[in-house]
């Protein structure tokens, strides 16, 4: 079994522990994420030998707990105070002090609890005792029943607290924090299902301390005398260092003894853990985990293996039909490898900060982000594409549309070409790869496509071919008075009252104003075919993309404007999918 000095304490929504390379606090933030705070803090007795002295290092080490317990319990609290103004106390505070308003008020909080303690387990116990002074006891006899009367008030106070909600969610904590220690010290892997095998109670917790602190104070107290009440409560604040210290040194030896004589000493604050720890949820002693693995120094690194098999899970129960090769493409982009050296080596360790990614990005999937946005990769006619939220995903149905295209352009000829509403680019690019005579501009309103087009134009080395221009349709090529031998277009071209009936990913992630077509979906077939004959030369071609049921009715709009040749085009499904038309 491994011997540790680790130790820490809850707080609000979290857990406070201190280990080998400093002090970590996990808490569970109301939208559910583990935040950890880490510093590298060495304990003020191990700062200057001389507070490094047996039984003086154990007051010292009570004063910094109790200095850094408050730190954490503020930090905690920082993550679900409401988004009010300052009160005026807060205000005034801030104006006095600056930057040391924060040390002001940790400093107050201390006295008030240093205050408040002394009051309910030293003059409290101290003036009932004084009522017994007339049965002749003597002072031992005295002191004996301020000790009791003392832990009776110890736990009366733990139990009332612990009937408060929020009190019992703190002692959940409480018990996490225990049953991870006992998991780290017993060397098996830190989970929640190891955690969970091991009991709540812990000879070096705190209430040890406390309860310890009353009985050896009996001893200590007993040497006073019994004078006046104010002296005597003056006497054991002056003696707390002493007794303080003396019982920091006796749990420091309970926690490295496996004697009967130490399990005895140890057994009456194992029991009083009852009131003071709950068994913890199983998101609690996540968040212990995390605090003892930061606290302690240990990489949370995983293998392949292991990442792929929890990513599978979580994607299989979020009910994604792809999730094995989801879950591959995604850690194939964390950690740049590809699907066979997934396979052939899941037995390799992922570092930390990869593994948190590679879970970040399994959530959004779980969330049916398509995949395409989170690889922010898609092929479209042979051709890789940079994608991402803000432009339509390229579909195959589309190279339909670039089949025509291409099959109207012939080599020998220098075209000009409008790729209109072009969104990634996809199938200008497209084009333009394919035909080395082509020149394009593509034409978009929105940042995100200007943004994702130059990219793509950039990493397929088209720089001298393509340029992008930020135009509402075709308002700006009109002001230049550019003409076109080929307008391509993919527009928007759902009906309004379709759209929230579309599968999740496609209506909460690729964007509306890429879809909607308008009440009938043909509101932008209308406005770019009357604008078209004013930058389509004569006897050039323009050509769509269509709805399935939309043929006759961009057939009719095309007509009406004196277009000829008006093709409908169907798609490997036999679906009507293109529709071209010559001016």
């Amino acid at each position: 079994m491994r011997k540790t000095k680790v130790g820490g304490q809850a707080v609000l929504e979290g857990v406070m522990m201190r280990g080998v390379s400093g002090l970590a606090t996990a808490i569970r933030t109301p939208d559910g994420n583990i935040e950890v705070d880490f510093k590298n803090t060495v304990p003020v007795s191990k700062r200057y030998k001389i507070l490094g002295v047996p039984v003086i290092r154990g007051f010292i080490s009570l004063v910094d707990s109790m200095v850094e317990g408050i730190k954490c319990i503020n930090y905690s609290a920082s993550f679900f105070e409401e988004d009010e103004e300052p009160s005026k106390f807060d205000k005034w505070i801030n104006d006095k002090f600056g930057e040391k308003s924060n040390d002001i008020i940790m400093g107050f909080t201390l006295l008030v609890s240093l205050i408040f303690s002394v009051g309910l387990f030293v003059a409290i116990p101290t003036a009932i005792t004084s009522l017994f002074k007339h049965l002749g006891l003597g002072v031992v006899g005295l002191n004996m029943v301020e000790g009791v009367i003392r832990v009776i008030i110890l736990l009366g106070y733990m139990y009332v607290i612990g009937r408060l909600d929020d009190i019992n969610r703190l002692y959940q904590y409480h018990g996490a924090e225990h049953k991870t220690i006992f998991c780290y010290e017993n060397e098996m892997e830190l989970t929640v299902e190891n955690v969970k095998k091991f009991e709540r109670f812990h000879p070096r917790c705190g209430t040890n301390f406390m309860l310890l602190v009353m009985l050896v104070s009996i001893f200590a107290f007993s040497f006073t005398g019994w004078t006046s009440l104010p002296e005597r409560i003056l006497s054991r604040v002056i003696l707390l260092p002493l007794v303080s210290g003396v019982t920091f040194e006796l749990i420091r030896w309970i926690g490295k003894s496996e004697s009967f004589l130490s399990h005895l000493i140890a057994a009456p604050g194992l029991k009083l853990q009852n009131l003071t720890t709950r068994e913890p949820e199983d998101d609690q002693i996540e968040v212990a985990i995390r605090a003892l693995k930061a606290a302690e120094g240990i990489k949370d690194d995983e293998t392949i293996g292991k990442l792929l098999s929890k990513g599978n899970e979580r994607l299989k129960a979020a009910a994604i039909d792809s999730y094995v090769l989801d879950c591959q493409l995604i850690l194939g982009k964390v950690i740049d490898k590809d699907k066979l050296y997934l396979i052939t080596h899941r037995e390799e360790l992922v570092e930390e900060e990869k593994c948190k990614e590679f879970y970040d990005l399994i959530e959004k999937r779980e969330n049916k982000m398509p995949i395409k946005y989170i690889l922010e990769q898609a092929e479209f006619y042979g051709i890789e594409l940079h994608v991402e939220k803000g432009v339509l995903i390229p579909r195959a149905d589309t190279e339909v549309l670039v089949d025509e295209v291409l099959g109207i352009i012939k080599d020998e000829e220098a075209i000009d070409l409008c790729d209109l509403c072009c969104g990634s680019g996809a199938i200008g690019i497209a084009i333009a790869k394919n035909q080395k005579n082509v020149k394009v501009d593509f034409i978009d309103i929105e940042n995100t496509p200007e943004l994702v087009t130059k990219k793509n134009i950039i990493d397929l080395n088209l720089e001298e071919r393509c340029r992008f221009i930020k135009s509402n349709l075709l308002e700006e090529v009109i002001k230049e008075n550019k003409t076109y031998d080929v307008i391509v277009s993919n527009p928007p071209y759902i009906k309004e009252d379709i759209i929230p009936t579309l599968m999740e990913d496609v209506k909460d992630y690729e964007p509306i104003v890429a879809l909607s077509g308008g009440e009938d979906g043909l509101d932008f077939y209308r406005r770019i075919i009357d604008d078209s004959v004013k930058v389509l030369k004569e006897g050039g071609t323009i050509a769509f993309e269509i709805g399935y049921d939309q043929g006759e009715a961009v057939k009719e709009l095309l007509l009406e404007k004196g277009y000829k040749n008006v093709k409908i085009v169907k798609d490997l499904a036999s679906l009507d999918r293109v529709v071209t038309a010559i001016r």
